[in-house]
């Protein structure tokens, strides 16, 4: 049979091709890229200014003008073979572009869907004796998801821009603007309180330190030693003599290692590689595309049972059986789905020394490296020690000393860090006479530190808002809209930025917010697993998001002056782009009336 085989990019063809032609040898495959997306809402229309149906909540797309000339060779060459593969990524998104490929091409009667997590030989095969239909639940999701953001996007800048002439807003990006500039907030109107903390050194950099408890509850009121009088009163009681009263001892044995998802990826190339979210996911895309990695958009941490029996064989062979692991992948979080497993390497056996040799653009190797240790961490065994804390008396106050001892180290033995493991040899009674003097330390509480890229993203992930792969997208479009920007590695709200999310929050708190668009995120699951009809919920949500938007523009405008030319738009105050002041129809581009 002959096959023509359609990608989202070129750079997985050649392997593709190549996995193919290997696996089944008897069939004649054409394999080409859509080079993503190859539709849009339409803009511009006449009829739908959305390019949306508002009455039946159905999406108008045009065809994208540079992909013209690549649908017209793809369709040439679907009427030439026996079936057209859809092979597009396994998302939402891919979903979508398969659908629209498939109408496009008018191909439907011999299309068939091809989805695999990893560009290996073994995934494509097994992909294509698993062929299957195109997902319309799938479809349904990212139309719905596409259509709120339109609807949103376009009705909230359009008022901003109007309004105070800023320039966007949108469901998730308002959002992460909104926690920026609730943090900026919170930290202006933080009241400072001192405190003071009272310690020594006891012996390789540990520290015994006061344990404020009820023996002093009289003077140290709700265990805060708040002023230096208190301070110096606390040293004159204390001598250099302890007694050890209590220790307490707990087993751990924990990997501290995860396997990556999107989010958390994200989180550790910003601080391990100081990778922006935008060069991390364009690199992690790469790699897919290139075979080194699976699938980067996850929100999953499972690892497929045969990669791990390979890894488990691979550590035993290298570093000895007590280094395998017994791996149960963690809990999902409350808003993570379970769609692909997390992202690991495609062949535990391309160490970073090979791989340093095969891939040549060093940040993806750095990020390869990066991946593939973690996963060979989390399959290996636990560390293994005991945690320990010591209460010392000293003329009525207890002190306590907090220290670990290892007996395994497992995954430690492959990297250069130094650990802290000690081995004191305390007994109930014991004395414990101190050279050095105690010291009182003042301090000042502090507020909430600004976020940091790495640390906006996970609380956007554990408030459910957006999904991981949009990160990157919002945090670029945060900067480029001059809403926020870099002091050092922290976030800071722009003017602009807090301009905006004063009105949003005047008019739109009840739909920008962290639990509204937690809760759309929900149903867009729902709907691509077939629970909520797409229509119903977009008619009923354009009902109550055009009612806040119209009462939002009666008391923005109340005041304005109507425009004598179009009669829709209000005359407002403007800025041009050198700076000078003029008043002109908030109507623009479509009018062009200028009063001064």
């Amino acid at each position: 049979m002959k096959y023509l085989v359609i990608l989202e990019s070129p750079n997985k063809i050649t392997k593709v091709k190549a996995y193919l032609e290997q696996a089944f040898p008897n069939h004649n495959f054409i394999v080409k890229a859509s080079m993503g997306h190859i539709t849009e809402l339409a803009i511009k229309n006449q009829k739908y200014a959305l390019g949306i149906d508002l009455e039946t909540m159905t999406p108008v797309y045009n065809l994208l003008e540079t992909k013209k000339d690549t649908v017209k060779q793809l369709h040439e060459l679907s009427k030439k073979v026996d079936k057209v593969i859809l092979a597009t990524d396994p998302d939402r998104e891919g979903e979508a572009i398969a659908w629209h490929l498939q109408e496009q091409l008018n191909c439907k009667n011999k299309a068939v869907r091809l989805i695999f997590n990893e560009i290996t030989e073994k995934a494509v095969k097994e992909a294509f004796a698993k062929q299957s239909a195109i997902n319309y639940s799938l479809v349904n999701a990212q139309q719905a998801r596409q259509m709120i953001d339109r609807i949103m996007g376009f009705k909230l800048s359009g008022l901003l821009q109007k309004a105070v002439n800023l320039k966007s807003a949108g469901r998730v990006q308002s959002v992460a603007l909104k926690l920026v500039v609730e943090r900026e907030l919170e930290r202006k109107e933080h009241n400072k309180l001192e405190y003071w903390t009272i310690k020594q050194e006891y012996q390789n950099g540990n520290d015994i330190e006061l344990f404020l408890n009820k023996a002093k509850q009289e003077i140290v009121k709700e265990k805060v030693i708040n002023s230096k009088t208190l301070a110096d009163q606390i040293l004159n009681e204390l001598s250099n003599k302890l007694v050890v009263k209590e220790i307490m001892i707990e087993n751990f044995s924990k990997n501290r290692y995860t396997p990556f998802t999107t989010s958390s990826i994200l989180q550790y190339a910003s601080v391990m590689l100081n990778f922006p979210s935008e060069r991390t996911t364009s690199l992690l895309q790469h790699l897919f595309e290139t075979g080194y990695i699976t699938y980067p958009r996850t929100d999953s941490v499972r690892i497929n049972d045969d990669f791990v029996l390979d890894t488990y064989e691979y550590i035993e062979n290298n570093y000895g059986k007590e280094y395998v692991g017994s791996y149960k992948p963690k809990k999902l979080g409350e808003n993570a789905q379970d769609a692909h497993e997390a992202i690991r390497p495609t062949n535990i056996s391309l160490t970073v020394e090979q791989a340093k040799r095969e891939i040549g653009n060093h940040s993806e190797f750095m990020l390869y490296e990066l991946i593939y240790n973690n996963t060979l961490f989390a399959l290996m065994a636990n560390e293994v020690g005991k945690k320990y804390r010591v209460l010392f008396e000293n003329n009525g106050y207890i002190c306590k000393m907090d220290y670990k001892k290892y007996t395994f180290t497992s995954y430690y033995d492959l990297q250069e860090i130094a650990l802290n493991s000690f081995d004191y040899q305390f007994e109930i009674g014991q004395i414990l006479n101190l050279t050095t003097e105690w010291l009182a330390e003042q301090n000042f509480t502090k507020p909430n530190a600004r976020y940091t890229e790495p640390n906006l993203i996970k609380k956007l992930e554990i408030e459910g808002v957006g999904r991981p792969s949009t990160y990157a997208t919002v945090m670029k479009t945060l900067i480029n809209r001059e809403y926020i920007k870099f002091e050092k590695k922290s976030i800071v709200p722009t003017d602009n930025g807090i301009k905006a999310y004063t009105i949003l929050q005047k008019y739109f708190a009840n739909i920008i917010n962290e639990k509204y668009t937690s809760e759309m995120e929900d149903i867009l699951d729902h709907i691509a697993d077939n629970k909520i009809n797409k229509t119903e919920y977009l008619k009923l949500f354009y009902k109550n998001f055009i009612l806040d938007y119209s009462n939002a523009t009666n008391v923005i405008f109340k005041d304005s002056i109507k425009c004598s030319k179009c009669q829709i738009g209000y005359i407002i105050q403007r800025k041009s782009y050198k700076g000078n002041l003029f008043k002109a129809c908030n109507n623009y581009p479509d009018c062009k009336n200028i009063v001064s």
